[in-house]
């Protein structure tokens, strides 16, 4: 096989740090097993910089991801993230940890692993069957299709409840109510507010690097 081109890299590089930030965005932290009240809650932002090619050079790109996150009782953790890069990306994103005890992110893999599966995801009595990425030390599933996540946005704000059957299971993803943290995430995300983002942004976090195991 030839090797992979330097366009080639970078797809490869990209596809993989949005995938691995939809899921392991926010660090888990394990829920009581009463019913609590979900709501969204804003995790700290993240900037990730991106240098796929010679060491000492100035990075290909970044990327900014603000993320919500709602958890409690037994239903799953469900997380939003919006990311951003220098070379005009964006994108809205959703995942699920099947399990909210889980407690792989404590001591996680550098590079995770993720293999496909099936699942359907219902809304107001219609069936979405979609395919999902899914990480099984961490019970974490992200949608590959980019109209899941518009599903969940839309759903939250309209109020509608959602639930997934993925591996012979149904789960109630229990959304909240859209609160300030989901109004502000909203107004900030470019895919959600009609496309303005201010750049300054990138230059406000500390950045760290991503270096994927490809």
């Amino acid at each position: 096989m030839p090797p992979k081109s330097k366009e080639q890299k970078g797809g490869t590089v990209l596809k993989y740090m949005f995938l691995a930030a939809a899921a392991f965005g926010a660090v888990a932290v394990p829920c009581s097993a009463e019913p609590l009240n979900r709501e969204w809650v804003q995790q700290p932002d993240q900037l990730i910089t991106v240098d796929n090619s010679d060491a000492g050079r100035e990075p290909n790109f970044k990327s900014l991801i603000r993320i919500i996150k709602a958890e409690g009782g037994e239903h799953p953790t469900v997380q939003l993230s919006c990311q951003m890069t220098t070379s005009g990306f964006k994108a809205l994103n959703f995942s699920i940890q099947l399990d909210p005890h889980n407690t792989y992110e404590e001591n996680a893999d550098r590079s995770p692993r993720f293999h496909h599966i099936s699942g359907i995801m219902e809304i107001e009595g219609e069936k979405f069957p979609e395919r999902y990425a899914f990480h099984a030390k961490s019970t974490k599933l992200v949608p590959l299709s980019r109209k899941v996540p518009n599903r969940v946005y839309n759903s939250v704000v309209r109020g509608n409840p959602v639930s997934i059957k993925v591996k012979g299971k149904v789960r109630n993803l229990a959304l909240p109510e859209a609160n300030d943290a989901f109004v502000a995430f909203a107004k900030f995300c470019p895919v959600t507010n009609g496309g303005r983002f201010d750049p300054t942004a990138f230059d406000t976090l500390n950045s760290f690097s991503l270096e994927p195991n490809l």
